[in-house]
């Protein structure tokens, strides 16, 4: 019962309980919902969380304390692990998750044992693939949730199963173009396939996806992005058309990359020009 915790709120925020219930639900109900004697419906509740001036997530990460729930910290870890090439650590995690019996975890869990595969240049099962595989094939409509983790398994998929994936986030694109925070979660998925596709010296359909990412970084906000995207440009041009042109480009990405501390970014410039 979420009740208890919306009052802490509204008292911390010294809101009356006309201000936070206005269009909601009458003063008696009120009441006895944040006493946690009955519930709202969804619609209502979202409206209650707007008057307070807090979104659903933030809701949750009070109720629980100021933590993240058990499964986003796990995701924190697997992504922290998996970004510094702490391959060790990531196996440890991986281990962590097997028990678990719902479906969507198993997905989840194959799609770790994937990349961990494919860090260590090993062979995956083919068993995991599959369940990854199956999973997209059988959505009807996806979620963010679901160009995340499609961003999760670039590397993993087939290539010709991950472009075909990939038309059909330029599809989800469309649907949530306004939604908070949903930029991120697209270019990283672009990112990812881009990358992919020059490994695969496939650079005429890399700078389709290029031309969406500069729509999607724009904003000062995804100036992180936009650099990756100014590198995977000037790779490109350093690989497909000329050389010197492309070298001078990768050198202003690089002096770019060093004021910033994007040593990933500089490392593979260096491994390139090299």
């Amino acid at each position: 019962m979420y009740g208890p915790e919306i009052k802490k709120i509204r008292v911390a925020k010294s809101l009356s309980l006309k201000s936070v219930y206005v269009g909601v639900c009458s003063k008696t109900n009120a009441i006895k919902f944040e006493k946690g004697d009955r519930t709202l419906a969804a619609d209502k509740f979202h409206q209650v969380l707007s008057n307070l001036m807090i979104t659903m997530d933030e809701f949750l990460w009070i109720n629980n304390d100021f933590k993240p729930t058990l499964g986003d910290y796990r995701q924190y870890q697997l992504k922290e692990t998996w970004n510094s090439d702490q391959l060790t650590d990531f196996e440890v995690l991986i281990h962590q998750v097997e028990g678990e019996k719902n479906q969507i975890e198993r997905v989840k869990l194959a799609s770790y044992r994937l990349l961990s595969h494919y860090k260590a240049q090993k062979k995956s099962a083919k068993g995991d693939l599959d369940l990854v595989i199956d999973y997209f094939s059988n959505l009807s409509a996806w979620t963010l949730e679901d160009v995340r983790f499609f961003a999760n398994n670039c590397y993993v998929l087939p290539y010709d199963q991950m472009l075909n994936l990939l038309t059909e986030v330029l599809k989800v694109l469309q649907r949530y173009r306004y939604y908070p925070q949903s930029k991120a979660i697209f270019a990283t998925a672009f990112l990812n396939c881009v990358d992919r596709m020059i490994r695969h010296a496939d650079f005429s359909k890399s700078l389709v996806i290029i031309e969406q990412l500069k729509l999607l970084t724009s904003e000062v906000t995804m100036a992180g992005y936009r650099l990756l995207v100014m590198y995977y440009e000037a790779k490109i041009q350093y690989l497909r058309k000329d050389k010197a042109s492309g070298k001078v480009a990768l050198l202003k990405v690089l002096k770019t990359a060093q004021f910033l501390g994007a040593t990933q970014i500089v490392t593979e410039i260096d491994k390139l020009l090299k």
